[in-house]
């Protein structure tokens, strides 16, 4: 067995309520440092308010009943305030469960149902869907809130349920206490996987999970001054890469954080240049956006000095581009997922090694595993990422058969991710246990298909699925193609002809290429493979 550990020394981590931890403060953060402003009405709450409006929040929530152990539901936009209705609850000994903004009502009601969520809030835009929603699992209408100052249709803001503000501080909610193991067994947060597959799992972190990975990246963070630091809250906030660098990282550590609602190119490009963004934390097509789209030169983006992708792979060819382009950044990326709260793995600024998600984290173990024979690989051999550690979730919701299908019995989970390591133990992902192509006993990794895809100069965007040839009765790979504008003569044969040229002759196109207007992704950049699946109506003919 090869066990791979990270080269920095193992971190403290506190076994104590999470809001406990978000507030410990250890870079001294005064209380009028403000911690969150919003990118387009300027509104911002300091240090001081945040912690105050928490226990206002948390005491609300104990006058409609709320008690521990209960579930609050996020179904918003990124909001300014999204980590004050999140860390209510989890004051309390309660826990929230963060939902995806784009969600149907009988997605919602999924979610609501299986977490068990007692209570809503939301975005007024959002609002028909979240009585839809609640309406279909019996939740009562007076427990659906408001983000924002203003009700809507007889439906309050969440502010409302405040005790009123001349409330001394001390008959405010004060944090359960959670030391020890409790803090351990305790569930804080409910986050669902993407369902890029299948149906979303509800994924339960305790609150040491929730701490713990803010203990396992601050010694790995270079030079960045967190109290100068200007972060930009881009990352969607009901996902787990949201949540932790910007809900809780930015917290603790007292960064000033500017929060944008929704992405779009002209407000991201904007607020950079307005606000002075120090740091951002990215997804692949957000770099892609930067590196590609003729629009990013318009905007004046001197003052970004880091750059750290997650959620899904970043080619070498891809950073090596931001860097050409912007050669004033350090560029880093981390790899995780939610069941690990969510970061194993994650580079350092100065030493970019691209293509690579950097070393091991502190206080874990991870091994490279075969998944055919069980065993070990060696270095520059492909295999399973396991990891062992107390970031590692608690369970599936409700899913006792999906935990024991991903944690084992000696504590490791199985990622489902497959990493090759060098000998300097830096890990290079694959791609996706269930995504690899099956071409005849050979496999051919999606990931690396598209990263040469997206290096033609006139390919925007690209996906790669298996297909099925029943006349060689074998899987083949299949490329959806976006057209970078003005780049429309780009052919098929063009493209089938260009990975040709550049892979060996298991990894070639033979599937074909099917030209689309854009790339299906989760909010995360996670390309959503059953969706181009369900674009494919027939087996294709092989292409020899």
């Amino acid at each position: 067995m090869t066990i791979y550990k990270s080269p920095v020394a193992d971190q403290v981590i506190p076994q104590i309520n999470s809001f406990s931890f978000a507030i410990s403060n250890p870079n001294n953060t005064p209380d009028s440092h403000p911690i969150l402003t919003d990118a387009v009405t300027k509104h911002v709450i300091t240090y001081g308010d945040w912690k105050r409006t928490t226990r206002r929040w948390a005491t609300g929530l104990q006058s409609i009943g709320f008690k521990r152990g209960d579930v609050v539901a996020l179904f918003s936009f990124n909001q300014v305030d999204y980590s004050i209705t999140m860390f209510g609850p989890i004051l309390l000994g309660g826990i929230a469960t963060t939902v995806n903004s784009a969600y149907t009502a009988d997605e919602l009601a999924y979610q609501l149902e299986d977490s068990g969520a007692s209570v809503i809030v939301t975005h007024p835009e959002l609002l028909p869907v979240a009585i839809a929603g609640a309406k279909k699992v019996g939740l009562p209408a007076n427990r659906i809130f408001l983000y924002g100052d203003k009700a809507v249709d007889g439906f309050q803001p969440y502010s409302a349920t405040f005790p009123p503000e001349s409330t001394p501080d001390y008959l405010l909610a004060q944090p359960v206490n959670l030391n020890g193991q409790a803090a351990a067994d305790t569930t804080a947060l409910i986050c669902y996987s993407s369902g890029t597959t299948g149906k979303s799992k509800g994924v339960e972190l305790t609150h040491v999970n929730f701490n713990s990975n803010t203990c396992q990246v601050s010694p790995l963070e270079g030079n960045i001054a967190h109290g100068e630091n200007i972060a930009m809250a881009v990352l969607p906030m009901y996902h787990i890469y949201g949540i932790q660098l910007h809900l809780m990282y930015g917290v603790y550590n007292g960064v000033r954080t500017i929060v944008i609602q929704k992405f779009d190119p002209i407000g991201f490009l904007k607020a950079i240049q307005e606000f002075k963004i120090i740091s951002l934390n990215l997804v692949p097509p957000q770099i892609l956006m930067l590196v590609k789209a003729p629009i990013v030169d318009q905007y004046d983006l001197s003052s970004v000095r880091f750059v750290m992708s997650g959620a899904a792979p970043c080619s070498a060819d891809l950073s090596r581009a931001l860097m050409k382009k912007f050669p004033l950044l350090q560029f880093r990326q981390g790899y995780g997922m939610s069941e690990m709260s969510p970061a194993s793995h994650v580079g350092l600024y100065h030493i970019p090694i691209h293509g690579s998600i950097g070393r091991v984290m502190p206080n874990q173990e991870v091994r490279l595993v075969d998944p055919e024979s069980g065993k070990d690989v060696t270095p520059g051999e492909p295999g399973e990422i396991w990891v062992r550690g107390p970031n590692v979730m608690k369970g599936y919701r409700n899913n006792v058969k999906a935990t024991k299908g991903t944690i084992d019995s000696e504590g490791w989970l199985h990622t489902g991710d497959i990493a090759i390591v060098d000998k300097e133990e830096n890990f290079f992902i694959v791609d996706r246990l269930k995504e690899l192509i099956k071409y005849k006993g050979f496999q051919v990794a999606p990931a690396e298909l598209e990263a040469l895809l997206i290096a033609h100069p006139a390919i925007l965007d690209a996906a790669v699925i298996g297909v099925e040839n029943k006349e060689q009765a074998t899987e083949v790979p299949l490329a959806f193609v976006v057209k970078t504008p003005g780049q429309e003569n780009l052919s098929e044969k063009d493209v089938i002809d260009y990975v040709a040229s550049k892979v060996a002759g298991h990894k070639k196109l033979r599937g074909g290429v099917r030209f689309i207007e854009a790339i299906p992704k989760s909010a995360a950049g996670k390309i959503l493979r059953k969706d181009l699946r369900v674009l494919v109506q027939k087996p294709v003919q092989a292409k020899l």
